[in-house]
């Protein structure tokens, strides 16, 4: 196994999977811009190993990722060009990191090992299969503070829970647990934290048997089946997120 540390991310290579764990355990791995920054850092470094046949994000510590860096969001509310600044730093180079994921040939596995929050599901639904232990937390928390998804999340959840169970988790911003969403569909495995590596090791062995052409066909067409493409659904996120800026409801958030 090889390790190295980027800008707050970790890359090592177990096998034939590159595991990048987002690596700010002391914030729960909130999102900055350096973070994301070295999330593409990573991602380059795997699409150059031509062995590689998996791809794992996870976190560092005891959450997977509370979306956003709420210092980072705050600073750029008081400044007059917050909203591209924060656009700009943080929220178009995360939905190219999420494209990124989506259209990589290889398969990539969510391990979420805590919290996974706002940015955090968002992350999660980009990816391929979810992996979550028995204790994580799943919530879009986004209307607590006055904001909407803003890069494909929305429709993620609607394309893995339905309609009604999306709404029900973003509209509430209630709690859920992982049992819960496994049931639901949007979950492949729940395991005990101690079993979470052994679990995810053991689905990139069997990823690993299974012809790197035809998966990477398949993840085209699963994208090509859904209707409208996620990059149509992100740009109006991102609209979406740009007119919600100056709102009442987001400065009380």
């Amino acid at each position: 196994m090889t390790d190295q540390r980027l800008a707050e991310v970790s890359y090592a290579r177990r096998g034939a999977a590159a595991w990048i764990t987002l690596d700010r355990p002391a914030k729960r791995n909130a999102l900055t811009p350096a973070m994301v920054g070295g999330l593409h850092q990573a991602l380059d470094r795997a699409d150059r190993d031509p062995a590689l046949r998996t791809i794992v994000i996870t976190g560092a510590g005891p959450a997977f990722c509370a979306g956003a860096d709420l210092e980072f969001f705050r600073a750029r509310q008081a400044e007059p060009d917050g909203c591209d600044r924060f656009m700009a730093g943080l929220l178009r180079p995360l939905a190219d990191f999420l494209a990124r994921l989506r259209s990589s040939p290889r398969p990539v596995i969510a391990a979420v090992n805590g919290a996974c929050v706002a940015g955090g599901v968002e992350l999660v639904v980009c990816c391929d299969l979810i992996v979550a232990v028995t204790g994580a937390i799943f919530s879009d928390a986004h209307s607590r503070r006055g904001l909407v998804p803003a890069i494909g999340g929305a429709a993620g959840l609607v394309r893995s829970l339905g309609a009604h169970r999306a709404k029900q988790l973003m509209l509430l911003a209630e709690d859920w647990d992982a049992p819960t969403l496994a049931a639901c569909g949007l979950i492949a495995d729940v395991v005990p934290p101690a079993s979470m590596q052994a679990r995810v090791d053991a689905l990139g062995a069997a990823l690993a048997q299974r012809s790197p052409l035809s998966l990477a066909r398949m993840k085209e067409l699963v994208h090509r089946a859904q209707d409208p493409p996620w990059e149509q659904l992100v740009e109006a996120d991102l609209a979406d997120f740009r007119a919600n800026w100056g709102s009442a409801d987001l400065r009380q958030g």
